[in-house]
């Protein structure tokens, strides 16, 4: 699996995201949280493909200790990603916030210092400006972290809010559905600049994969854009889960791919994935095209609440 380094670690190209081994998570997750078993063979599994970075969160329940148990026990040096989260404080207490914040990580993770701390989102940098990021950059000046950025879902103000002049890292949610910053540009623009650039959510939420006859009534007007994509990859003759990667793949920016699974198969079966080839330009364009007519609440998952 290729990978990069940025700043001594090394990034794979695909990040096995964690959110499922901390808690129930996913519109089509029909198994829920793994068991302690289960979630160690997934992680080894992850190992036996060449995964080095491993993608979490304060918030994802338990999934920071999952992730420092299973690593402790051979002292593993692997690139983790967590993203601090915390409520509505004035701006002097910003940077004792984020240390009590990341303080409390490094203890789940069992380390020493956090390889990459993100914001969980962008409305961090909207309302705290340039103090959230000068916090930042004191928890990485004072040796808490090595890496700092920001997880993006609102992507309306990326180029505005993400500071590539301060950033290590950046994630956000692209698919065949959610794709403007691959086409405009600007994803590229900011990994050119040294940003490693992760994207999630590339099979949206697993809505990819539901029956385009059986989505919840919220979301029924992605059902013909669906069908049209199941057509597009019948006809090339590939699956779903395949054509979704293959087009992020394709992009130019992306450094890593975030994928969650729930079993060990399914990380073999994406980690597989990756040994196929890019799309070619017309297949590309005819994805952008039906992407087009996709209504707005269908790329914004965290306004579902099914």
């Amino acid at each position: 699996m290729n990978r990069i380094i940025k700043n001594g670690y090394e990034i794979s190209e695909m990040t096995l995201g964690t959110v499922q081994l901390g808690m129930n998570y996913g519109i089509n997750n029909k198994d829920g949280k793994p068991s302690s078993d289960i979630a160690d063979e997934i992680l080894k599994t992850a190992e036996k493909y060449g995964i080095t970075s491993f993608d979490t969160a304060a918030a994802y329940g338990d999934s920071e200790n999952v992730l420092g148990r299973y690593f402790s026990k051979d002292k593993k040096s692997v690139s983790i990603v967590t993203k601090v989260h915390f409520g509505d404080i004035s701006e002097n207490r910003l940077f004792d916030t984020l240390v009590e914040s990341v303080k409390k990580s490094s203890e789940n993770l069992r380390l020493n210092k956090i390889p990459f701390l993100m914001l969980h989102n962008e409305s961090y940098l909207v309302k705290y400006g340039s103090s959230i990021i000068s916090a930042l950059g004191k928890l990485k000046k004072e040796g808490f972290v090595d890496n700092i950025g920001v997880s993006f879902s609102d992507k309306t103000r990326l180029l505005d809010l993400c500071d590539t002049e301060v950033f290590d890292c950046i994630q956000l949610p692209l698919n065949m559905f959610d794709n403007k910053e691959l086409c405009s540009g600007a994803v590229k623009k900011i990994s050119d600049c040294g940003v490693a650039v992760f994207v999630r959510s590339i099979y949206l939420q697993g809505l990819f994969f539901i029956d385009p006859q059986h989505l919840p009534e919220k979301l029924i007007s992605a059902r013909e854009p669906l069908m049209k994509l199941r057509s597009l990859a019948e006809n090339i003759g590939t699956d779903i889960s395949e054509l979704a990667l293959s087009f992020i793949r394709s992009s130019n920016g992306i450094n890593s791919v975030v994928l969650g699974c729930e079993t060990p198969q399914q990380v073999e079966q994406n980690a597989m994935l990756f040994e196929k080839g890019e799309l070619s330009k017309i297949v590309i364009e005819k994805i952008v095209e039906i992407s087009e007519a996709v209504e707005p609440i269908i790329i914004r998952p965290w306004e579902w609440k099914l």
